[in-house]
């Protein structure tokens, strides 16, 4: 099942956001948005670091997706990938 898959067919709730970070398969969860319903997320594990995004029409997405190596840390890729989802979600406001 893919990560896009795992998720239910909405926003999340906090709750539902710190059940994700108590699972094994993500070593971080974080929401972009600082209050309500979750609509971007950040997943980090020890190899990757994905920016994900809910659209009421298209449900998630992933936005963007970083390699972690020895020469992209963890804080560069969640950098990166919080910018991407800030733009997509910019450019889809502008829609």
């Amino acid at each position: 099942m893919s990560l896009i898959e795992s998720l239910p067919a909405r926003p999340l709730e906090p709750q539902e956001l710190t059940s994700l970070n108590r699972a094994d398969a993500f070593d971080l969860v974080v929401a972009v948005e600082d209050d309500g319903p979750a609509r971007s997320l950040l997943f980090a594990t020890d190899a990757w670091v994905k920016g994900v995004a809910y659209e009421d029409d298209a449900g998630w997405s992933v936005v963007e997706t970083v390699a972690l190596d020895d020469e992209t840390e963890r804080i560069d890729g969640l950098q990166a990938c919080e910018e991407a989802v800030l733009s997509f979600r910019d450019d889809e406001n502008e829609e």
